[in-house]
């Protein structure tokens, strides 16, 4: 993710928005001590699999996380430049709109 970042000029930051302490109590996930073969950075004492939540949560909180950080004008203009794209492909290749 940093390498494309970089490639593009931009900057990356990560946050954690899923398998969090507090959804860990809430949906009762369970846990595992970590491995002593993993060499990640890690200061907790229990771990928890992302695939412990419910698929339709964990899009629901990804979703919700990507939607907070979204500038909805930007999103707006990226949707129309994508269809006037679209349309430029589909008349190269000899087809008509959709």
């Amino acid at each position: 993710m940093s390498a494309f970042a970089d490639a593009a000029g931009a900057e990356v930051e990560f946050e954690r928005v899923a398998v969090t302490p507090e959804q860990v109590a809430a949906y009762n996930l369970p846990t595992a001590p970590p491995k002593a073969t993993d060499r990640r950075s890690f200061s907790g004492t229990a771990t928890t699999q992302a695939e412990a939540l419910p698929p339709d949560i964990l899009a629901a909180i990804v979703r919700e996380a990507n939607e907070a950080h979204r500038d909805p004008l930007v999103h707006r203009r990226m949707l129309e430049r994508e269809e006037v794209e679209r349309r430029a492909i589909r008349e190269r290749l000899g087809r008509g709109p959709e």
